[in-house]
């Protein structure tokens, strides 16, 4: 019965999240958009590593726009790009079939973002990015061993010892070890639009790719809640992602379907560089909330847990930040290039 509670709560919490950020679901009102985003879940699923079960796993991730112009660009009488600064908050959470600690190690992403989007004369768009900051799960002791603190003499003598061949997965401390990094992600994002008689896109194909990169000081400059000088040779420094969504309308519904890849390079043999996830999403009133089911296999992706390596299939409800809204067409806007030509 706790369990059916606890999913409940977690649903509530990501839609009240989002809405307390100053959203609003339909096309008519106001609302900020993120062409490049993370979307908020909530699921339940089948598939886990040899050491532990999962029950349910939420991501509440929640942006807090500073500026956000993009739907008032798009609509302009002069095609001009549109800008979006933001904050983002992007926390973890898994709860685990154990009794004593259900919740282990969640961890959290506090970002700092900008974006800016162009429409092309063809009325598609491309959206450049960059987002920064900080990355941990907020504990304290060593990642192999439970005994002792991170970085402690005792604990680096277990790095030490080390090799390409230890299975790191098999020592990983699940309950307190520490994960910490800064990072940086660029990305670009391009959208191929076909639209409706009412000018809101009807089938949108979205190309994104992006760079990220693990560094030790906060937002490139500030000397704090950067890594362990031995973890980051196990992380690996650098993660290239390839993504692709399809999104289109069946009836009353709209739908998704994503295919995203990701490498990472450096990290520790023991680990899996490769991350496949396909996702499906049903939009049953053509709104924000959505039903998905999602397939993931190769490196895990909650903090530490990159060094397992297993297939996970799951369901639950998500939330898009990017729900396709009215745009003028490029024909009825004025280039900027014929404003400098009567002037």
């Amino acid at each position: 019965m706790h369990r059916k509670l606890l999913f409940i709560f977690l649903l509530i919490t990501i839609v009240t999240c989002n809405h307390s950020a100053g959203q609003n679901e339909t096309r008519g009102g106001f609302k900020d958009y993120y062409p490049i985003s993370v979307r908020p879940d909530v699921s339940v699923g089948l598939g886990n590593n040899q050491y532990e079960q999962i029950l349910i796993e939420a991501s509440p991730v929640v942006y807090y726009g500073l500026y956000n112009d993009m739907r008032q660009a798009l609509n302009r009488d002069t095609i001009t790009t549109g800008d979006a600064v933001y904050f983002s908050f992007q926390p973890q959470f898994r709860i685990y079939d154990e009794e004593s600690k259900p919740v282990k190690t969640p961890s959290y992403k506090i970002l700092i973002g900008w974006q800016k989007i162009f429409k092309t004369n063809e009325d598609n768009f491309f959206t450049a990015g960059i987002e920064s900051g900080h990355y941990s799960n907020g504990q304290a002791g060593s990642a192999f061993s439970t005994e002792f603190e991170d970085n402690s003499e005792e604990s680096i003598a277990i790095y030490d010892s080390f090799t390409d061949n230890t299975d790191l997965a098999a020592l990983l401390n699940r309950s307190t070890g520490n994960f910490s990094t800064n990072l940086t992600r660029l990305s670009l994002n391009y959208r191929i639009n076909t639209f409706n008689d009412q000018n809101v896109p009807q089938k949108i194909h979205s190309f994104t790719t992006t760079y990220q990169l693990y560094h030790n000081k906060f937002i490139g400059v500030a000397d704090f809640g950067g890594y362990n000088p031995r973890d980051i040779d196990i992380y690996g420094r650098h993660q290239f992602e390839l993504g692709y969504e399809f999104t289109s309308h069946l009836k009353k519904m709209r739908y998704t379907i994503s295919q995203q890849l990701n490498v990472t390079l450096g990290s520790h043999p023991s680990s899996d560089p490769y991350r496949s996830v396909t996702s499906a999403i049903l939009y049953p009133r053509d709104n924000d909330l959505g039903i998905m089911a999602q397939f993931s296999f190769g490196r895990d992706d909650y903090n530490y847990r990159f060094l397992d390596s297993f297939p996970r299939f799951t369901i639950g409800f998500t939330w898009d930040w990017f729900t396709p809204f009215v745009v003028k067409p490029s024909q009825k806007q004025i280039h900027p290039e014929s404003l400098k030509s009567v002037k």
